[in-house]
């Protein structure tokens, strides 16, 4: 991909739009699968999670960027690089989604114009169920005016391995700036150019290490990760199914034409119940 095209606010988000109405989206199959386990015993949740797309100007430079938050202290998987988004609330986001079928919000007006052609109303209710569910909780994490948000597509689902949990993401775009209202769950905002992302040397290896209590074989692994420099000589690193769910969404726009990157550089990581619970 041309990397000039994310300089080209109106053209690019065309292409995306575009792109992302080619995707397949397996939100129903894959709610069916998990609704049929967890009428098993199993315990499942479902996550929406919202990727949003911003054009900054900074130091004389336009550009699209990425707008992820960093989780607090305070919750589940700290430090973690994540979407705005969160669990499922069955019956207050079923609520929710009604409004967004009206089109009172800008959010959803695309939706159909986008998907109804190859999508069938249940995939497109359980889109708009999970946009409700993203949305909801972006303003609550970040203060995320839903007024000021444009749909621009879904993204197939992506289960976690160690949680059991499937993340049902969006994208959507954010046409104008906003000041961000940090809740207790957030850390801090990064907005990371889309830029960043195609260049090999801002990647690394994560060594993972479990270590979840005496009843948990302890495991070990290495996934690629993203590190990005924080501004105070420090690092954030963006890993596991953030990182995923943003190389999938880079790999559809971009024709599968990501870089390759040096293993050579390995970071350290380990998954503690404290990680796990957010329980000190």
């Amino acid at each position: 991909m041309d990397l000039t095209l994310l300089q080209e606010k109106d053209i690019f988000l065309r292409f995306v739009k575009d792109k992302l109405a080619t995707v397949p989206v397996d939100y129903k199959e894959k709610n069916l699968q998990l609704e049929k386990a967890n009428q098993n015993g199993s315990q499942n949740l479902k996550a929406g999670v919202v990727l949003l797309l911003n054009f900054k100007t900074s130091q004389g430079k336009s550009e699209y960027v990425f707008q992820l938050i960093k989780r607090s202290e305070r919750v589940s998987q700290s430090g973690d690089i994540s979407c705005p988004g969160g669990m499922l609330q069955p019956r207050l986001d079923k609520i929710l989604s009604f409004f967004l079928k009206t089109g009172i919000i800008p959010a959803m007006r695309s939706l159909t114009v986008n998907h109804i052609q190859r999508e069938d109303k249940e995939t497109i209710s359980l889109i708009r169920l999970f946009l409700s569910t993203a949305l909801r909780e972006a303003w609550e994490e970040v203060g995320l005016n839903p007024f000021n948000t444009m749909f621009l597509g879904a993204l197939p689902s992506y289960s976690l391995t160690i949680l059991a949990r499937t993340i049902f993401p969006v994208v959507c775009l954010t046409p104008k700036s906003f000041t961000f209202k940090l809740s207790s769950e957030v850390e801090k905002v990064l907005e990371i150019p889309i830029s960043f992302f195609f260049d090999g040397d801002n990647y690394a290896m994560l060594d993972i290490k479990t270590s979840l209590g005496k009843y948990a074989e302890p495991l070990q692994y290495q996934m690629p990760c993203l590190v990005i420099p924080d501004g105070r000589k420090g690092e954030d690193i963006l890993w596991g199914a953030t990182f995923n769910i943003i190389s999938n969404f880079l790999r559809i726009i971009s024709g599968d034409n990501l870089p390759s990157f040096s293993s050579s550089r390995i970071l350290n990581k380990v998954l503690t119940l404290n990680y796990i619970s957010g329980k000190d």
